[in-house]
C-alpha cells in the first residue's frame, strides 16, 4: 500500500495517508506520477542489466512510451557498501533534473521527497512502486543508514541520475530510518528497542 507524508515548509510532519489514490493525486497534483507492478523475485547483484530489461521489457516500453526515458542505471545498494555514506550525501540535496526520471524499486525501500508549494511530500516506495519525477520538480531521495536497495533509474536522455553535487541541502527532512519510525510509531507498531 502507497504511502504519503506531507510535510510543512519547515520540514514539520502534518498529514500521513496510507492510501493508493490519495497518494497518487497528491503526486499527480505536482506533475509526477506513482505505480506499482509486480515483481516477481529479488534478481542476483551481478545478473547482467540487459537480461533483467529483457524480463521487463514491457515495463520499461511502458515508461518510454509515456515518459521518454531512454537511459537505464541499476543501483545495488548493500549495507556494507564503502560508498554509501559519501553518494547518500548526494542523494540527500534537494535537486531537479532536466528530464523525467523514473525510479523503479525491485526490493528494498527507497524514501524521495517532492518539493511542493507549502512544503515536501514523502512517498515511501516499496518492492515493485516507481515513482516518475518530471523535468524541474525539485526532490531528494534517502535509502537509510544500511541499505538493502535494487533500484532501476530510467531517465530521459541528458536528465542525469547521479547525486546532486549543487543541489540545496535536505531542509531538515527525515532520514528514510527516522521516517520508518515515525510511521511504525503513529500506528501503533514501533519496534521494540
Amino acid at each position: 500500500m502507497g504511502v504519503l507524508v506531507a510535510f510543512d515548509a519547515q520540514a514539520n510532519w502534518a498529514e500521513t495517508h496510507v492510501c493508493d489514490s490519495l497518494l497518487l493525486g497528491r503526486v499527480e497534483r505536482l506533475g509526477a506520477a506513482w505505480g506499482r507492478s509486480k515483481v516477481e523475485s529479488p534478481w542476483p547483484a551481478d545478473a547482467a542489466l540487459a537480461a533483467l530489461l529483457d524480463s521487463r521489457r514491457d515495463e520499461v516500453a511502458e515508461f518510454g512510451a509515456r515518459f521518454g526515458t531512454g537511459s537505464v542505471e541499476r543501483i545495488r545498494l548493500l549495507p556494507e557498501a564503502a560508498h554509501w555514506p559519501e553518494r547518500r550525501r548526494g542523494w540527500r540535496r534537494l535537486d531537479a533534473r532536466d528530464g523525467w526520471v523514473v525510479h523503479w524499486v525491485l526490493e528494498g525501500t527507497l524514501l524521495v521527497y517532492l518539493q511542493a508549494a507549502s512544503g515536501y511530500l514523502a512517498v515511501l516506495c516499496e518492492a515493485g512502486e516507481w515513482l516518475a519525477i518530471p523535468a524541474g520538480l525539485r526532490h531528494l531521495r534517502d535509502a537509510g543508514e544500511a541499505p538493502e536497495l535494487d533500484l532501476l533509474v530510467l531517465s530521459q536522455p541528458g536528465a542525469g541520475i547521479g547525486p546532486a553535487p549543487h543541489g540545496q541541502g535536505d531542509a531538515g527532512l527525515p532520514s528514510l530510518d527516522e521516517f520508518v519510525d515515525t510511521m511504525l510509531e503513529l500506528t501503533g507498531h514501533a519496534a521494540d528497542e
